[in-house]
């Protein structure tokens, strides 16, 4: 019986990691990089996602977190960089970017 209890709380523990791992792939160009920044404000993280685009053309991105899962829309243009703030205020300095980015025909 302790073993069976022991798998199945393995079990769940992966079960739960799941969704984290799920919320870490960006859809994202290979030439398109994405990084989340957590910035001391005055007296809380300012969630900030950066998105660098290295392609011959501009990307559309749609921008959300962990945090905030409402989506944000942003253009990058070809060899641009853009930063995205999608929380202001934050206690946590931990937060997970999940961007989705198409470039321009």
């Amino acid at each position: 019986m302790r073993r069976r209890n022991i798998a199945v709380g393995v079990g769940l523990l992966f079960a739960l990691a799941l969704p984290t791992l799920v919320l870490a792939q960006n859809e994202v160009p290979d030439c398109v990089t994405v990084r989340g920044e957590a910035r001391w404000g005055a007296d809380a993280y300012n969630h900030v996602v950066v998105i660098q685009n290295g392609c011959e053309r501009a990307a559309s991105c749609q921008v959300a977190t962990n945090v905030n899962p409402e989506a944000i829309s942003v253009e990058v243009p070809a060899g641009q960089t853009r930063e995205v703030l999608t929380f202001r205020g934050s206690p946590a300095r931990e937060f997970t970017p999940r961007v989705r980015c198409e470039l321009a025909r």
